[in-house]
């Protein structure tokens, strides 16, 4: 299964960034989005992932129940902190389990609070929401991940901890992200980089 696309525009407001540009992400591999600040990583995820609405040209996506996009600020619903985890699905999961994938996330410390109802978006920091929406991937198990600065607000350390779950966990997902530390190299073994002054997309090996 390939993700492609084929003569793609995209812009940000008035700015065009990009223009009749084509490309292809192979199921499996783990790709990052690089270039300097101001070119337009984050929308071309948005773009390829089929949330930014300002593009012109053709995008092959695999079917959306395949796909997971996790932003920088997760989207925590109205309800029990269970509800917000197991978010945007209802996939059965035991307490077991969930309690152990929230330790592996580093929020093991909310497991009293599953079935409190609240507005969790104001009471957990947004690393804790960052950490909650790896715990959700873990539930997911989606063939596509989609992360926007999804660790933006973790400490290396902790950040290191998040990705590398995903290679133990998640090896048949492919994996598209953008960061802005340059550790997360390790993570992927090819990139999308973007070269604002020639506006062409290249993809290399690391």
């Amino acid at each position: 299964m390939i993700l492609s696309a084929e003569d793609l525009s995209y812009s940000y407001g008035d700015r065009l960034l990009f223009e009749n540009i084509t490309f292809n992400v192979e199921e499996g591999d783990k790709y990052g989005i690089i270039g300097v600040n101001g070119t337009g990583k984050s929308t071309l995820l948005r773009a390829i992932s089929g949330i930014w609405p300002f593009v012109d040209g053709k995008i092959f996506l695999p079917s959306r129940d395949k796909l997971m996009f996790i932003p920088q600020k997760p989207y925590l619903p109205l309800g029990t902190l269970r509800a917000a985890l197991n978010y945007p699905g209802n996939k059965p999961i035991d307490d077991t389990e969930l309690i152990y994938l929230m330790d592996l996330c580093q929020i093991g410390y909310l497991k009293d609070k599953l079935d409190l109802e609240a507005d969790w978006s104001h009471v957990l920091s947004v690393g804790e929401q960052q950490r909650l929406a790896f715990v959700r991937a873990h539930i997911q198990q989606p063939q596509w991940l989609f992360l926007d600065e999804a660790t933006s607000a973790l400490d290396e350390d902790t950040e290191a901890t998040m990705y590398s779950l995903l290679q133990e966990r998640l090896q048949q997902t492919t994996v598209v992200s953008v960061g802005h530390r340059s550790t997360l190299n390790k993570y992927h073994e090819l990139v999308l980089r973007l070269n604002k002054s020639t506006r062409q997309v290249t993809l290399e090996k690391l």
